[in-house]
């Protein structure tokens, strides 16, 4: 029985058919003919390969909200700073905060338009690609 059968139904799936097993007392083996290969395999478990898991985007509408963003780049995560609905004073102390804290934290701190920015912590590399227009995204 063909792969194509088993997928378009024609064909009624019995996996004690499939050629991938093979039955011995009732008990299916699977391509080991060797028990002691198996037991050799490790568990698996998860490895930390240092990637960024999660990006957070915070609207910041005054300075009073800034702990929003604070926190979550404080601890590692990239943030996309949006300041659309705060006011030009307002606007103007939240960039400056923003900017000490990435310099503080050893951080890059870029314009990705007039009102939203990234703050991107020391551990990310930042890549760029596409025309060479005017990016803020250098080291």
């Amino acid at each position: 029985m063909g792969f194509l059968d088993r997928l378009s139904g024609r064909v009624a799936y019995d996996p004690v058919d499939d050629e991938d097993f093979e039955a011995q007392d009732g008990v299916y083996d699977d391509y080991y003919e060797d028990d002691d290969d198996a037991s050799s395999v490790s568990p698996i478990h998860s490895v930390d390969r240092g990637e960024v898991a999660r990006i957070v985007t915070v609207w910041v509408a005054s300075y009073k909200e800034i702990r929003d963003f604070a926190v979550e780049f404080r601890n590692g995560l990239p943030v996309i700073l949006n300041l659309s609905q705060a006011p030009d004073n307002e606007r103007a102390r939240i960039v400056d905060f923003a900017l000490g804290l990435s310099f503080g934290l050893d951080g890059l701190f870029s314009d990705i338009s007039e009102d939203v920015f990234l703050l991107t912590p020391h551990a990310v590399k930042l890549d760029s690609r596409g025309s060479d227009a005017n990016h803020d995204f250098v080291r």
